[in-house]
């Protein structure tokens, strides 16, 4: 047994192995060998097919890693489709519009309704954008330029309320708290990644000075330059305010600069007098629904600015000297 052969010296070990050699037949010792010989074989053949089952799964896995991909794209197509169909037959349900999607923007309506705030003394200006609105464009960049308080951001304000598709309209204002720059645009671009290709986008960029022209070009190629642009129909709004302080020929160098600025229409608005003043004090009192007294009424078209200021200021101070029209008070008519 082998146990006792551990058990024993060495030199009756070896002994003992030699007598089992001996005792062994020549065919036993054939037979072990042949049977090595399959065995290293099969060893052989294994290995062999392990390694063309490995190459072969590798070959297959990146076919099919191919596929899927072509397939993920086709299938987010798909989807995608699948969702803006979902979409637009949301907003005509919600909004009770057929094709509200796809309809053009209606500028005579949007006109009329801009015209109910009252824009003073901008006729002018207003025809013009107008005009500008009417030629159905992909993308339309528009710059509406002028000193303080003549009705700029108002009107800028009435198109947003006006605006058909609401939900599209996003306002910024750029002289703001943020000091940078790139802080700025990150927002911006938040702003159009959001662009919707259901109807028209409306973005307004209020509150920029002369100095800030280069904004424009930039803010442009941003949009035009997504991948989805052609999809969608934008238009952009830049509200530039003038300093009205600055002597005469400084005022219209300022205001030279910005009429010529790349692939955008520029509408100005004019300064306003002593008598547009006096009507922006009746269009306050008219909206807010208050009398003033004579002596009030002069006082605030006194003590008010229009060149600089324009009616910026009266809202407050009609608010401020204003009754409501119930209380017996002597008024002003003019």
């Amino acid at each position: 047994m082998l146990s006792e052969d551990k058990t024993l010296p060495d030199g009756k070990r070896r002994k003992r192995l030699r007598i089992r050699r001996l005792a062994s037949s020549p065919a036993d010792e054939k037979r072990n060998k042949k049977q090595e010989s399959k065995t290293r074989t099969f060893l052989r053949k294994l290995k062999r097919a392990l390694f063309i089952t490995l190459f072969l799964s590798a070959a297959a896995a990146l076919i099919l890693g191919h596929h899927l991909t072509r397939s993920n794209a086709k299938q987010t197509t798909i989807f995608k489709d699948f969702l803006n169909s979902y979409r637009r037959q949301y907003h005509q349900i919600v909004h009770g519009k057929p094709h509200y999607c796809e309809s053009l923007l209606d500028v005579q309506s949007m006109m009329s309704g801009v015209r109910k705030y009252k824009i003073l003394h901008q006729e002018q200006a207003l025809q013009g954008l107008e005009s500008t609105l009417r030629n159905q464009t992909q993308f339309h960049s528009i710059a509406i330029v002028g000193p303080s308080g003549v009705g700029k951001t108002m009107t800028a304000s009435a198109l947003a309320a006006n605006f058909p598709w609401r939900e599209n309209v996003w306002t910024y204002a750029w002289n703001t708290h943020v000091e940078n720059e790139v802080q700025k645009f990150h927002m911006l671009r938040l702003y159009v990644e959001q662009f919707s290709d259901c109807g028209s986008n409306l973005l307004i960029v209020d509150n920029l000075l002369p100095c800030d022209d280069a904004i424009v070009p930039l803010l442009n190629q941003m949009i035009t330059s997504q991948d989805d642009a052609s999809n969608k129909r934008v238009i952009v709004i830049y509200i530039f305010n003038l300093n009205a302080m600055l002597d005469l020929n400084s005022y219209q160098q300022q205001e030279n600069t910005l009429q010529h600025l790349p692939n955008t229409t520029t509408i100005n608005f004019k300064k306003l007098n002593k008598n547009d003043l006096r009507e922006c004090i009746y269009r306050e009192m008219q909206a807010e629904n208050l009398i003033i007294t004579k002596d009030n009424f002069d006082e605030i078209a006194n003590t008010i600015d229009v060149e600089t200021s324009g009616c910026k200021k009266v809202k407050a101070k009609v608010l401020v000297y204003g009754r409501p029209l119930e209380e017996n008070a002597t008024t002003y008519e003019g």
